[in-house]
């Protein structure tokens, strides 16, 4: 999970943090939910000025273990949902350009929220930012997929509510107003996106 790997890139910049005592693949273990929680309190405890952003943090892995609890992936469909993107992902760019579309209606139940930005981290503290991720778990036993919603994701929390069926078309104009730029300028990027939207992450549905 890419914010775990930017939460400790995070504590190697605190001056009384020893990141390499962190048990790293234990720490980025789905299943080791109490390590993480005691490499938490072991980082505030020795940096009791960033608490803010450690708390901040714990809240995020809060979230998504309660989604992880709560959610129960329905196998059959979660399935029938990966073959239809894989036959989304097979036809021609024209064909996919063709394509009418769904949102996934599970997609606010996977909603998590933060008050700081552990998307990127670089050589500086976290951004603060009202940031929403999406956690999106898997019938599987893996750590759910994880999605920043900023830049171009962010139009995701537009749409997540919107139940109608829309076409490629229809929602490339949407992205060109929004983004006051030329269709045909931002077309092929744009496919690329919803293509990776339908493939990893099936926030959006193919329905055809």
């Amino acid at each position: 999970m890419k914010t775990r790997k930017n939460f400790l890139d995070w504590v190697g910049l605190l001056p009384y943090a020893a990141v390499e005592e962190i048990n790293q693949p234990k720490f980025f273990n789905i299943h080791e939910r109490e390590y993480v929680y005691k490499v938490l309190d072991q980082v505030m405890t020795a940096n009791p000025n960033v608490k803010a952003f450690v708390r901040d943090y714990g809240n995020l892995e809060d979230q998504r273990y309660q989604i992880m609890d709560t959610h129960m992936a329905d196998e059959s469909r979660t399935i029938a949902q990966i073959n239809a993107a894989i036959r989304f992902c097979s036809k021609s760019e024209r064909e996919q350009r063709q394509g009418n579309f769904i949102v996934n209606p599970e997609l606010s139940d996977f909603l998590v929220q933060s008050n700081f930005l552990w998307d990127g981290i670089g050589g500086s503290y976290p951004e603060m930012a009202q940031t929403h991720y999406l956690c999106i778990p898997s019938f599987l036993p893996l750590a759910p997929k994880e999605l920043c919603l900023t830049d171009l994701r962010s139009l995701l929390l537009d749409i997540m509510a919107y139940r109608e069926t829309f076409n490629y078309d229809e929602f490339l104009s949407l992205v060109a107003d929004a983004m006051a730029l030329p269709k045909q300028e931002l077309d092929e990027g744009f496919l690329e996106f919803v293509s990776n939207q339908v493939l990893y992450y099936r926030t959006l549905l193919p329905i055809n």
